[in-house]
């Protein structure tokens, strides 16, 4: 987000999360902010990072805009805390954070169901992105990391990469793009390393660290 805003792209970062690198940026909205500003809006979930989206983007002025959602959507052990009520399609869950003690179909419902709630979120910004017309959009999703539910004795996340399971390695990269023309590569592999160079592509953004390596797009 810093290289993006010093090239001259419209940069807002929405978070309910944390861990992030220092953002310098005018538009940083924790959860408190989009409260202040929406408090009609239910801030127990990450769909608050959702309010105002829309305005805020056509409240550009810029020709280039980068939103990032950083959610917290399928963090454990509470994963049955993520997601309201309406989107737990599979029960019992698991109320507990000893996860070693929990049942462990409990524990995948209650995280299934983050899951289908992560799915609105996703599905949600591509409607929003659809209604801004006669603009060209891209979202782009992808995990930090996967979740262990019990495989091996392992639970959550954070075993060192050399040895960490396919559980917490192995994370969903999902693109949606406003223009039906538009290809992916054909790669074997894709990671966390492409989206900078991705987006740099998107954007039409020059830069002799630009990797094409890296860039997904066709």
């Amino acid at each position: 987000p810093n290289y993006m805003n010093r090239a001259g792209v419209d940069v807002t970062w929405r978070t309910s999360n944390w861990g992030e690198p220092p953002v310098h940026i005018e538009k940083y909205l924790k959860v408190k902010d989009l409260k202040a500003r929406y408090p009609e809006a239910d801030d127990r979930y990450d769909g608050i990072l959702l309010e105002g989206l829309k305005e805020d983007i056509l409240a550009s002025d810029k020709a280039k805009t980068l939103v990032v959602i950083h959610t917290n959507t399928s963090h454990g052990p509470t994963y049955f805390k993520k997601y309201p009520s309406e989107f737990e399609e599979f029960t019992p869950v698991c109320t507990t954070v000893e996860m070693s003690k929990a049942d462990t179909q409990e524990l995948m419902n209650a995280y299934d169901n983050s899951i289908i709630y992560t799915d609105w979120l996703i599905h949600s910004v591509i409607e929003t992105l659809k209604e801004i017309p006669d603009v060209r959009s891209c979202m782009m999703y992808v995990s930090d990391h996967g979740e262990s539910l019990g495989e091996n004795n392992l639970y959550m996340h954070g075993v060192p990469m050399s040895m960490a399971p396919a559980e917490q390695v192995e994370i969903p990269f999902i693109v949606w793009d406003s223009d039906e023309n538009t290809s992916i590569k054909n790669l074997e592999k894709v990671g966390q390393y492409h989206v900078f160079h991705s987006i740099m592509n998107f954007l039409g953004i020059e830069s002799p660290i630009y990797d094409e390596e890296k860039n997904i797009f066709e």
